[in-house]
């Protein structure tokens, strides 16, 4: 079956063939599908807008210059992004020296229905503190709960991405939430113990 531009197609193996032979049309099509997912799981995994940003444009070439090894029978072409995007973002790390931007980290979407200035304070010292917790973890275990946990892949898409088995991703991934769990619980110890009065010496 041959793609046609305003046609659906079912075939993602057959757009992304059309893309990578220079379908500009293909290509924007396989691109406005995407380029959320991975712009919100590069922003996941780097902690930077900008770094992102970056690690986007690179998924999408590494796309159509290797468009040949993707396999439809192993993955969908979802999960296939989601490993380009991991693994560009390790390496982007690795090359990058500099700490994470916990600022620009992303976990969810806030409530934005709420007018209420108190409850919007909250909300944000809450998505805060889950981005200090979060952005902390080791990557081996904030990579599965932003599969799993944000971005809803099944433990079975997960172990395609990370390449490892179901197995393996249920027990990283019941570690990394103790962990998170646990980091959340010492945050919130700190925050609402008092800070203790500096002690005088008589004199």
């Amino acid at each position: 079956m041959l793609w046609e531009p305003g046609v659906p197609d079912d075939s993602e193996a057959v757009l992304l063939a059309h893309a990578a032979a220079g379908d500009l049309e293909a290509f924007g099509v396989i691109y406005r599908r995407y380029q959320q997912i991975v712009y919100r799981f590069a922003r996941a995994m780097t902690g930077s807008t900008d770094t992102a940003e970056d690690v986007t444009q690179e998924v999408f070439i590494a796309l159509l210059t290797e468009a040949g090894r993707y396999d439809p029978a192993r993955a969908g072409l979802s999960t296939y992004l989601y490993g380009i995007v991991r693994n560009l973002s390790r390496a982007r790390l690795r090359r990058d020296s500099r700490r994470l931007s916990v600022e620009n980290f992303a976990l969810g979407s806030r409530n934005a229905g709420t007018d209420d200035p108190s409850i919007r304070i909250e909300q944000d010292e809450l998505v805060a503190t889950m981005r200090r917790a979060l952005v902390r973890l080791p990557s081996r275990y904030r990579e599965l709960i932003v599969l799993c946990d944000l971005h809803g892949l099944s433990y079975q898409e997960a172990a395609v991405v990370v390449g490892s088995s179901v197995g393996a991703v249920r027990s990283r991934l019941h570690r990394g939430r103790q962990l998170l769990r646990l980091r959340l619980t010492r945050t919130s110890r700190s925050i609402s113990q008092p800070a203790m009065a500096p002690m005088r010496l008589a004199v």
